[in-house]
């Protein structure tokens, strides 16, 4: 066989064009393709994972150590902004009530004092520094009292609640926790029963919507994406559009390119907390691997072809094209690349014909290297 190529073909380093037969291209086991133009995505599908932005994500932790009564919300269900999703109770928080009732009585007193001596001034009976002592005294209770009212409202009393324990009325022993955002829970960290301390996470929730996609990109493919560019996911009903190309590469040179995903089903004037805000695909999950296509501004003048095709001499790409009297190496620039499609650009005509069958062959007549065989 490396005599009959020596024979059949002549001695030409890189020639142009390599004149075959159509029994020697035969012979040879090449195989033509058609060029598929398409309109400027730089890719058949790069590998993404699904996120969910920066700042769409809460916790909800105990306030005070205490003791899980009752859980409402299961993991993955949907929540408004202020529903409960859990009740504690809590021995702490009734001297913390406790507390409030002090400081609501000596803010009663600290007034007391202030008008009286308010009054003994305006006689002169008392001297003006005795006045101002008594009018910053009724500034510090109230202070106080404000600081007190504000420590249980984050612990989940309500107005009801404060104004009775601040009357001595009556202490609540349970809090109520509520969603702060609207979304879905994804996950449910305590137990019904279990004890747990101050700060202990117990539920976490996501707004959805929009979710986010983070592209891992060849870094020549990064090089040529621009915030605002379109994505779309193959197989979805899912487009989005580029937010930013992160500035550094990853263990596998490649790049991260962050997607905002965009949602057909989310309303402008939405309110949060009159609605749920959902996934814009319910097939999507946080941390799911996705396939994600960038479309460039190429207007059509990009092609594909099977990976196989592309040919590398010296730094350079090419690709076999087919002549009425064998073929023509023509080279090419590799946009992006996939397990077995190639996105290129060069100078095409529709409708012309690629080898993607015995290339090392005719590689090895274009380099003339039949000898070396």
């Amino acid at each position: 066989m490396r005599l009959s190529l020596l024979l059949l073909f002549p001695l030409v380093v890189h020639a142009s064009p390599i004149k075959l037969t159509p029994i020697q291209v035969k012979s040879l086991g090449v195989e033509t393709a058609s060029l598929t133009r398409h309109a400027g995505s730089l890719s058949t599908g790069m590998p993404a994972t699904v996120v969910i932005p920066d700042g769409q994500t809460r916790v909800v932790a105990a306030p005070l150590a205490g003791l899980v009564l009752e859980t409402r919300v299961a993991e993955g269900e949907p929540v408004r902004r202020g529903q409960v999703l859990v009740r504690l109770s809590s021995p702490e928080l009734i001297g913390l009530q406790g507390g409030l009732a002090q400081a609501a009585t000596a803010l009663s007193l600290a007034q007391d004092s202030a008008r009286r001596d308010e009054g003994l001034l305006r006689e002169g009976i008392i001297p003006e520094s005795r006045a101002r002592a008594s009018a910053a005294a009724l500034a510090q209770a109230r202070a106080a009292l404000n600081a007190q009212r504000a420590a249980l409202r984050a612990q989940g009393l309500n107005n009801d609640a404060l104004s009775r324990a601040e009357r001595g009325e009556g202490f609540a022993s349970e809090i109520a926790l509520s969603a702060p955002i609207s979304g879905v829970v994804m996950a449910r960290q305590v137990t019904l029963g279990s004890r747990v301390e101050a700060a202990t996470a117990l539920y976490t929730i996501a707004n959805l919507n929009p979710l986010w996609i983070e592209i891992d990109a060849p870094a020549d493919v990064a090089a040529r994406v621009k915030v605002g560019m379109r994505v779309d996911l193959p197989g979805r009903h899912l487009k989005g559009v580029v937010l930013r190309v992160l500035p550094a590469a990853g263990a596998a040179q490649t790049v991260r390119i962050r997607a905002r995903l965009d949602s057909e089903n989310a309303s402008a004037n939405a309110s949060e907390n009159t609605s749920t805000n959902a996934s814009p695909d319910t097939s999507l999950r946080a941390g799911q691997s996705v396939s994600a296509r960038i479309e460039g501004l190429g207007g059509g003048q990009e092609w594909r072809l099977p990976v196989k095709a592309v040919v590398r001499e010296r730094a350079k790409s090419y690709v076999f094209v087919r002549r009425p009297d064998g073929f023509e190496a023509r080279q090419i620039t590799v946009l992006s690349q996939s397990a077995n499609t190639v996105s290129l650009a060069g100078d095409f005509k529709d409708g012309e014909l690629v080898a993607v069958g015995g290339i090392a062959a005719l590689k090895s007549v274009w380099l003339g290297a039949g000898d070396a065989k």
